[in-house]
């Protein structure tokens, strides 16, 4: 499986959305009775707490692995603040791809860096 940055971006948010409907009893899980297209969000989703940006139950069933309860953990949040943005992470993926680089964590973070101050830059 390749690295998805978009879906990375897309699952950090969407694991934030979750928010504190998730201590008031409500349940997520992701795996169980996943849709086959949505298989790539679970396996990014296990990479993600593997890397330590989520924390959750991983659990595996006859349907695959999954993750139940996830949350971000303190470097979640601190990627999705980098990568939040549509303006900033348009900038990332661009700057990237003019210099022929990789979107390595370490590209995303010093890129991101760079678009936010460009991006400031413009405002004042």
């Amino acid at each position: 499986m390749k690295r998805d940055w978009d879906t990375i971006r897309s699952v950090l948010e969407e694991i934030e959305g979750l928010g504190e409907q998730q201590f008031q009893g409500a349940q997520y899980a992701y795996g169980q009775d996943t849709p086959p297209d949505e298989t790539e969000r679970v396996r990014h989703l296990l990479l993600l707490r593997d890397a330590g940006f989520i924390q959750g139950v991983r659990f595996d069933s006859l349907g695959g692995p999954g993750i139940a309860c996830p949350e971000l953990t303190w470097e979640g949040h601190e990627l999705l603040d980098i990568i939040r943005s549509k303006t900033v992470w348009t900038k990332v993926k661009s700057m990237a791809k003019d210099k022929g680089l990789e979107l390595s964590l370490d590209a995303v973070k010093a890129l991101g860096k760079v678009a936010l101050d460009q991006v400031i830059g413009g405002i004042a």
